[in-house]
């Protein structure tokens, strides 16, 4: 079981979430994800996201739905700014279903300091 402290957390004005190859997407992993989420999103600094993608199952519907959910909170504390970090064709498809959320802007990017490069510029 994955520890959801280690999964969540917060560096700079960033709300980072990694996701490790070894992670089980069920939906009950993602609930304390994204309650864990909404408790740091809630700090005044904070106003970007990066969820690093590397575990190595295929993203599923649960996965989808967790990730709108996160995003529309994250909104009501600002954060409108994700950073999905991914080597494979996962980012894209998160992409697509959290860029359905109005008013949150997504980049993409292949590494982690990438992505710090763009939450810290």
């Amino acid at each position: 079981m994955v520890d959801i402290t280690n999964v969540l957390y917060v560096e700079e004005n960033v709300l980072i979430a990694e996701f490790p190859a070894d992670m089980e997407l069920t939906d009950e992993i993602f609930a304390k994800v994204n309650e864990r989420f909404e408790e740091l999103a809630s700090q005044s600094a904070v106003d970007t996201h990066i969820s690093n993608l590397q575990m190595e199952g295929s993203l599923n519907n649960d996965v989808f739905a967790r990730a709108q959910e996160a995003a529309e909170a994250g909104k009501e504390f600002g954060i409108t700014n994700w950073i999905i970090v991914s080597e494979d064709i996962k980012k894209m498809a998160l992409k697509s279903k959290v860029g359905e959320i109005p008013g949150v802007d997504i980049s993409l990017v292949d590494t982690r300091p990438e992505a710090m490069d763009i939450a810290t510029a």
